[in-house]
């Protein structure tokens, strides 16, 4: 094993995770990981529905309707069903939950902007490399998360 590499890897996530604390906006503070980003998949998906966000955040869908009964509480989204169909039940965003989407947003593209600045000081070959390394790891990953009985998004 790579101790080095391991512990540049460590540093990394510690390195992220403060960044964003530090770039998070105040209005995000008060709801949790699993909140925000089941806001975003709401935001991103075509009427979406327990299923589908379950599918597109890699989680149970016992978990997604934690979280959207939460949510609806919270008046940060709200139910709906189509006409014609009465069983399934679908969500969009309220006016709140639309404000801390965008704020969202707005963190993530910094996030890309900050760091594709970083990464154009490299030529292509180098971060083609990083690429397969990084594609062949999170291969890697994902069979262990799978070995664990976990749930792997096909994305």
């Amino acid at each position: 094993m790579n101790e080095k590499l391991m512990n540049l890897f460590v540093k990394y996530m510690e390195k992220q995770e403060i960044l964003s604390k530090l770039t998070e906006d105040e209005k995000l503070h008060g709801y949790n990981y699993s909140e925000i980003h089941t806001i975003a998949a709401i935001g991103n998906l075509q009427e979406p529905n327990v299923t589908q966000i379950a599918s597109s955040m890699n989680v149970t869908r016992g978990a997604i309707s934690k979280i959207t009964k939460k949510l609806l509480e919270q008046n940060l989204i709200e139910a709906y069903q189509r006409d014609g169909n009465k069983q399934k039940i679908f969500f969009r965003l309220t006016k709140s939950g639309q404000f801390l989407y965008d704020e969202h947003e707005k963190r993530h593209n910094l996030w890309l902007k900050r760091d594709n600045n970083f990464i154009k000081q490299f030529d292509h070959k180098t971060i083609e490399q990083v690429e397969q390394f990084m594609s062949a790891f999170n291969d890697y990953l994902e069979i262990q998360i799978v070995e664990l009985g976990g749930k792997v998004n096909e994305n």
